[in-house]
């Protein structure tokens, strides 16, 4: 059988090129005009440890990594170990053998292919060529296209020289020659695209970078953290060639006050970070509310608490996100689904933040941050871009002016007859500390009233079904699209269910969650956390009192996962 989409897991010791060889197959595919998403994982150390890549090709559009694999290609016995369980009958084993440091007991009905990937380098002279060895001999077996991966590979080695890209092309041409002298029993195969389509594979942390400047950043500090060190990376190479400013500083905190301090002088900025260094940023975050200065930070979720699970993936900052300062300090936080929101919701962001006057924080996550998927060439001038509120040079200049819309014009500094002070301190309409009751409940409610239009300013959250349903499902970030698929194939089986799917997390929309839940019977909210932390907010701002489901193994849902637990609550 030929299926609409092939899942290949490659997995091994960290260092023995397993990312490498994924990425390949995922360029090769998406230059034959595939749709793919990509999930990759590795260990927090520099180098050893198991690493996995999960490739997903297909004909049609792809919302997730899917529930498991079709085919495992493992490089070593723990790789083996760690995902024999996974062998069901029908799926393929391509293993390290003869020469490997493992002979796997073959699980009845498993495709089985012993490829010598380690003999075959090392006879080539070429050690490290173990995974073009292996990504030959995945080729030759799943009809991956070949010319493709040629050109895939020649570019990624072209810098290193002809020699090198011989070298390698060599190792691959006896991967295909080895598994070519297998006699194949399965059927499985990447299906070929309908058409070729102008599109581009792009990471979720590349993404975002992407939409920071499509949307004008200026300014960009740095500060290196996993799994959100790769943004500052592609600003990095890309920022200054538009007169833009990157700083690595010396630490979150430095981080948020130079991203403060560039918005100030009146620039767009921006910073990036994960969970323990947002932790750090809260002070300046209220220090920004309070001064009503624009920025953008972008937290790119990992397992806590503490230091938690560096390299894995978990959905459990939305309530630092929300309530990270002390005092009453308002912000906006939004939540990325895909590769392609990476772009569009960073834009988004920016302008919020410009026309607000408020620091907005966009979620991402380290399953999204380093998975690649598919998306239509991008278009910079399709986005429509936001600027703050300027002073007219009119009157006497109030920095803090109470107007109808709350949001006061602001001047850069030197800008004649506009002297002011932006201070943490409560002030009043000037900028002058002021600390009596009055002025005080005043400044509170110009602040949050800004955030009152937020809701009806940002796209309402997409409903998936129409009608009444037994189960409503929402759900926020990375896990909308495992459960978009869950939700259809729920549909196929003849089940009434229906997805809600926020991006503006704060302030909540909590008259669209009340309208949708009014057309449910039941709520169901999953998470990769421990305490269902949107479930919290849900029931805390509306009347409806969803069920949570939650994990928090350092690893993201699948849409089985989600199809089995509602059959559970509607059994």
């Amino acid at each position: 059988m030929t299926k609409h989409d092939l899942i290949i897991r490659i997995a091994g010791e960290g260092g023995e090129g397993i990312i490498s060889a994924g990425d390949m197959i995922t360029q090769a595919c998406a230059r034959a005009g595939l749709d793919v998403y990509t999930f990759k994982t590795f260990p927090a150390e520099i180098k050893g440890g198991y690493a996995m890549y999960q490739l997903r090709a297909s004909s049609e559009r792809l919302y997730n990594q899917g529930d498991s694999f079709d085919v495992l290609c493992a490089f070593n016995g723990e790789a083996y170990d760690l995902n024999h369980t996974r062998l069901q009958p029908g799926t393929v084993l391509v293993y390290d053998s003869p020469g490997g440091d493992f002979e796997p007991d073959i699980p009845e009905g498993v495709h089985a292919y012993p490829i010598p990937m380690t003999a075959t380098a090392k006879d080539l002279k070429s050690p490290r060529a173990k995974n073009m060895v292996a990504l030959g001999a995945l080729s030759q077996l799943f009809d991956i296209p070949e010319a493709s991966l040629r050109e895939v590979i020649a570019a990624k080695f072209a810098r290193k020289g002809d020699t090198v890209v011989q070298a390698n092309l060599t190792a691959f041409a006896q991967g295909r020659a080895l598994a070519a002298a297998q006699t194949k029993t399965d059927a499985y195969a990447v299906e070929h695209a309908k058409e070729k389509r102008d599109v581009v594979v792009m990471s979720g942390n590349h993404a975002i970078g992407l939409g920071a400047l499509i949307a004008g950043l200026d300014f960009y500090s740095a500060y290196p953290i996993t799994p959100a060190t790769e943004i500052a990376q592609y600003v990095a190479r890309h920022l200054p060639k538009r007169g833009g400013t990157l700083i690595q500083a010396e630490d979150e905190i430095a981080s948020i006050s130079q991203v403060v301090g560039a918005s100030y002088a009146g620039k767009k900025a921006m910073t990036a970070t994960s969970g323990p260094g947002l932790s750090l940023m809260s002070e300046m975050l209220g220090m920004a509310f309070m001064s009503e200065t624009p920025c953008v930070v972008v937290d790119v979720q990992r397992g806590g608490p503490s230091t938690g699970l560096p390299t894995k993936h978990e959905q459990s900052d939305l309530f630092l996100a929300v309530h990270g300062s002390h005092g009453d300090a308002g912000r906006i936080v939004l939540a990325v689904e895909s590769v392609q929101d990476c772009i569009g919701l960073t834009v988004q962001a920016f302008n919020l933040a410009e026309k607000y006057q408020v620091p907005v924080l966009l979620l991402s996550d380290g399953s999204l941050a380093f998975s690649t998927q598919t998306i239509p060439y991008p278009d910079p001038d399709s986005y429509q871009k936001v600027e703050r509120k300027r002073w007219d040079g009119e009157g006497e200049y109030k920095r803090y002016a109470q107007t109808e819309d709350h949001i006061s014009p602001m001047a850069d500094p030197g800008t004649h007859g506009a002297t002011h002070i932006a201070t943490g301190l409560e002030h009043n309409e000037l900028g002058m500390p002021n600390y009596t009751p009055a002025n005080h409940e005043a400044m509170q409610a110009k602040r949050f009233g800004k955030l009152k239009d937020v809701v009806t300013d940002f796209p309402a959250a997409e409903i998936d079904g129409d009608g009444e349903a037994e189960l409503g499902i929402i759900a926020w970030g990375s896990s909308i699209g495992v459960v978009r698929e869950a939700v259809q194939r729920l549909r196929d089986e003849g089940r009434k269910v229906k997805g809600f799917y926020p991006k503006l997390l704060c302030p909540l929309p909590a008259g669209q969650f009340e309208a949708f839940g009014a057309t449910c019977g039941r709520l169901l909210i999953p998470e990769v956390n421990y305490q269902g932390q949107l479930a919290h907010f849900v029931r805390a701002e509306t009347s409806l009192r969803p069920e949570s489901y939650t994990v928090c193994g350092g690893l993201p849902f699948t849409p089985g996962m989600i199809v089995r637990k509602v059959k559970e609550m509607l059994a």
